[in-house]
């Protein structure tokens, strides 16, 4: 197993279910794990040669899969689990979540360019469901006070990963979710989102990633946001001003808990 530090990112290139168990407490997890073999299969691109190419390489996650990875990641962590989930995987789990975790609610992401429809015979899918889970032991809490779980941002492309989430999406979430120097785990690393928005956010990180080409991709753009500068400083709001972080706004003499980094 090869493993790679960089910055406050620790990278660990294999299955996350062997290096799960390895790992001690951590804040937060924030994850996107791939989807059902039906979602898979019916991801198709018009790009380069043919028609209806298939647009996701790597393999599918069975509900008896995702719920074990999940009930681990229960184990790891502290306080939330955030995933971009399969709809029909959000509404399982919605029904019955992992054991130790709570199933709070079933958020989404609008995408602004979806994927049309290849065939045209049926609306296109154009969002993706979010599943925010919390231990279940623990009294929940997070820095997005009453705002709703709905975030419309376009896909992106030319990451280098077929189904990359844009950055302002995870930073919100790392924001919303954690607070200044947590640690947050991702087991399904990918080219390496939640890595860059935690180095971008004053977050330590812990990803894994078992597709060799993906955590090359990933190592290569955690280290490039490592060069970059940051100035972290506490989200404060002066005397009747306001201050706009995402869709949250923040009102006179307001100090957000965790949000050190995000503004």
């Amino acid at each position: 197993m090869r493993i790679e530090t960089i910055g406050n990112a620790t990278l660990y290139h294999g299955d996350c279910r062997e290096v799960l168990p390895l790992l001690g407490q951590v804040d937060a997890v924030i994850t996107d794990p791939p989807y059902t073999e039906r979602t898979h299969g019916m991801a198709k691109t018009n790009a380069g040669k043919g028609h209806e190419t298939k647009a996701v390489d790597f393999a599918s996650l069975t509900s008896e899969e995702l719920r074990a990875t999940l009930e681990e990641c229960g184990k790891l962590t502290r306080r939330w689990v955030v995933a971009t989930v399969d709809y029909a995987h959000a509404f399982g789990l919605e029904e019955n979540p992992p054991a130790g975790l709570r199933m709070l609610r079933i958020g989404v992401w609008v995408k602004n360019n979806p994927m049309p429809q290849i065939s045209a015979d049926r609306p296109g899918q154009g969002w993706e469901a979010i599943a925010f889970m919390h231990r279940a032991d623990r009294k929940p809490a997070w820095n997005g006070g009453g705002r709703a779980g709905v975030w419309h941002h376009p896909v992106v492309q030319n990451t280098g990963h077929p189904t990359s989430k844009p950055l302002p999406l995870v930073s919100d979430w790392v924001c919303l979710f954690t607070d200044y120097g947590d640690t947050v785990c991702d087991p399904f690393m990918g080219g390496g989102t939640t890595g860059e928005a935690c180095a971008g956010t004053g977050r330590k990180f812990i990803g894994i990633e078992r597709e060799r080409k993906y955590f090359d991709i990933a190592c290569r753009r955690i280290e490039q946001a490592y060069a970059q500068p940051r100035l972290f400083e506490d989200a404060k709001v002066g005397a009747g001003d306001t201050a706009v972080q995402g869709d949250m706004f923040l009102t006179a003499n307001t100090v957000v808990r965790g949000m050190k980094g995000c503004l």
